[in-house]
């Protein structure tokens, strides 16, 4: 895959702009995610069980181009609930290497107990949720890569 030096400046710059966002908000970072045809999103990382555990939760508004990205320190089988949920979402796992291993899409709010339970078919290092509808906007497919861009710890 070929890139401008305008992608990459543009790259280096919603890098710059994220780091100090999250550095100016110790609670909440985000990284940026950058999708097979350059689409670029500011995820919200999730990176401890608690922030695992509430997702999501209690939104009743995504931004466009916004999500939450579930960062996990090895590849396992990472299954993602809809409780307490407002809108409905597409889920994305992906592996160590950012590859899209399996998807779920429009799954909507849990309405009732027990709530119903998504799992990849095979084991994940990364979980993202987004809008749904994006996955079929992005024209998603399993098997393609998707950048993910770390804030400075």
């Amino acid at each position: 895959m070929r890139f401008s030096i305008k992608f990459f400046n543009l790259l280096f710059f919603i890098f710059v702009c994220g780091s100090t966002f999250a550095a100016s908000n110790s609670k909440v970072k985000f990284a940026t995610v950058i999708f097979p045809k350059g689409q670029i999103f500011q995820l919200e990382i999730a990176s401890t069980p608690e922030q695992w555990i509430k997702g999501l939760m209690f939104r009743k508004y995504l931004p466009k181009n916004s999500g939450m990205l579930f960062l996990y320190q090895k590849e396992d089988y990472y299954a993602i609930w809809m409780k307490n949920c407002f809108i409905p979402l597409d889920i994305i796992w992906l592996d160590s290497k950012g590859r899209i291993i399996y998807f779920i899409e429009n799954a909507p709010p849990c309405k009732e107990e027990p709530c119903r339970v998504y799992e990849p078919m095979m084991k994940a290092r990364f979980v993202i949720e987004l809008n749904a509808g994006t996955i079929k906007k992005l024209n998603l497919k399993t098997g393609q890569r998707v950048a993910i861009i770390l804030p400075e710890r």
